[in-house]
């Protein structure tokens, strides 16, 4: 008999700043993912839905206006529309296959599951870009990548990634040193530690 699978619903009691960080995650997992195909609302709406609760959060300084607690209410429900889809289909899935999603699922098991650290490789073969080579981690369902720049080790994100494919860096300058790192997204402590940092000269 297959084990029941069920997408956790958890999202609701986080933080204005999770919320937002598990919305960016939720969309780099299903943009493109041919598992999910009849999303009850389109990418394009779920990140307008995204930005306008942003904006809210951070109000532009010249704002007259006091700050106000920002309206949480659609994006949530956009997410819980989202979470009865992926549950719907969660009987013909296998639990790698929720978490490609980017949605967590209940854990009957609780021993916690945390991220191992990534390991990766740089590759500057090509011109004006460096390539991220990175290897798969167990029950990771996203890959979060910053890098920076010379000397200065500033982090700046390029993005999340729903898988270890077409990680690049673009539009470098030649002759630069560009620095990497990369965590892992999930498990039970939402992200793994940051690899190791490592550097490469742009062609």
């Amino acid at each position: 008999m297959k084990k029941t699978i069920r997408v956790a619903l958890a999202f609701a009691t986080y933080t204005d700043s999770e919320l937002n960080s598990f919305a960016i995650l939720l969309i780099a997992c299903l943009k493109t993912n041919a598992l999910f195909p009849n999303l009850p609302m389109t990418i394009a709406a779920f990140t307008a839905l995204l930005t306008a609760n942003h904006k809210a959060r951070w109000p532009p300084p010249h704002r007259a206006e006091p700050w106000r607690p920002p309206p949480r209410t659609a994006l949530i429900k956009a997410i819980r529309q989202l979470a009865g889809y992926i549950s719907s289909l969660a009987p013909t899935l296998t639990v790698s296959q929720v978490w490609s999603s980017g949605f967590d699922v209940v854990n009957t098991n609780k021993t916690p599951q945390p991220l191992t650290q990534p390991v990766f490789t740089l590759d500057n073969s090509m011109p004006g870009q460096i390539a991220v080579y990175l290897q798969a981690v167990p029950n990771a369902k996203a890959y979060q990548v910053q890098f920076s720049i010379g000397s200065a080790m500033t982090w700046q994100e390029l993005g999340i990634f729903p898988n270890t494919e077409r990680i690049a860096l673009t539009g470098l300058t030649a002759g630069t040193v560009y620095h990497a790192r990369v965590r892992a997204v999930g498990g039970s402590t939402q992200y793994s530690d940051w690899s190791a940092p490592m550097s490469l000269m742009a062609m």
